[in-house]
């Protein structure tokens, strides 16, 4: 059997800030589909068994950044188990995924609520995919969302209270204002806090494989996923359709727990900013990028450096991003914003 090992991958907010993926994981139910997140890619098991455990747990505890924990079959709630402990101990962040459900009644989103454990660190957070929930019941989409677009599905109340949801971004399908509005109001109904975009990079065969699940129950998906626009999703077109219903678009960037070291929590936080001015940069935006990605990868004591006037000397900070720095050390917070 290959060893485990830990993926590594660029973390910015279009991943939910994952940098670290297992390279093995077992597929949690048959027939199931779900959104990779640390990669965009419609998911398939990497391994016929699961990863053991207590391999798991060690490289978690190896682990500064973003561990990302995908779902995992009812079987398996002891491999999930064994590594939120060892994240609890070493102070790692993860990112657990569990696959939630449509239509998007009280009962079917406690239900996705539940999946997710019990009792998290608080470097731990749970999100809820619904990839899966929109690839069996299209009509949700097609029919209750597009010609009935008030958030009056019979929700209890704070079904979701302070959930975080990923919606899975496809051209042509769930990325049309017709289906985002009235999917955001109900979330926003049901108590959920945050929703994030994820926009699915779709192959030829995963496209098929979509559109002809799809086409039982809606006729038209095919010509619309399999033959549609292949221009990427536009992200902002959730975000700006979240806002409208008052849930939050954008994740803060998990962070290192005791113990590991104050300084590094405060160069994971700090990296995280300048990727966001970066993001919101029209220009610029990429002295925000290489600073934060010399940040991450040389966990450089910030502070310190500040503290004894060697910002000036560090190759990787040029102005402007020198400026912002300084002036978030001093404020604890950007007061300069990119240009």
């Amino acid at each position: 059997m290959t060893s485990l090992t830990l993926r590594e991958h660029v973390a910015e907010p279009a991943n939910l800030w994952i940098r670290h993926s297992f390279s093995r994981w077992p597929a949690p139910g048959a027939g199931k589909f779900w959104c990779d997140l640390a990669t965009g890619v419609l998911a398939a098991p990497t391994g016929a068994l699961a990863p053991d455990a207590s391999d798991a747990a060690e490289l978690v505890r190896s682990a500064t950044d973003v561990v990302y924990v995908p779902p995992l079959p009812a079987d398996q709630d002891s491999l999930r188990t064994r590594i939120i402990e060892a994240a609890a101990a070493a102070g790692a962040p993860l990112m657990i995924q569990v696959v939630g459900d449509l239509p998007l009644t009280g009962s079917t989103m406690a239900e996705a609520a539940r999946q997710g454990p019990a009792d998290l660190p608080p470097n731990a957070t749970v999100v809820i995919d619904f990839l899966d929930g929109l690839v069996r019941r299209p009509a949700t989409l097609r029919e209750e969302f597009g010609e009935n677009p008030q958030p009056s599905l019979p929700l209890e109340p704070a079904t979701l209270q302070d959930a975080t949801l990923v919606w899975p971004l496809v051209t042509g399908w769930t990325d049309q204002p017709g289906v985002l509005e009235p999917a955001m109001a109900r979330f926003a109904a049901a108590g959920a806090r945050r929703v994030l975009p994820r926009t699915l990079e779709l192959d030829a065969r995963d496209r098929r494989l979509l559109a002809e699940r799809l086409q039982s129950a809606w006729p038209e998906a095919f010509d619309a996923v399999f033959h549609g626009d292949e221009s990427p999703p536009d992200p902002p077109a959730l975000r700006r359709a979240a806002e409208a219903a008052g849930l939050e678009p954008r994740l803060p960037r998990p962070l290192p727990a005791p113990p590991l070291p104050p300084r590094l929590r405060l160069a994971r936080e700090l990296a995280g900013q300048l990727i966001e001015l970066g993001d919101a940069a029209d220009t610029g935006g990429d002295a925000y990028y290489r600073a934060a990605r010399f940040l991450d990868r040389d966990e450089v004591d910030i502070e310190a450096a500040a503290r004894e006037g060697n910002l000036g000397v560090l190759p990787w900070l040029e102005d402007p991003v020198r400026v912002t720095v300084e002036a978030w050390l001093r404020e604890g917070d950007f007061t300069s914003s990119p240009s």
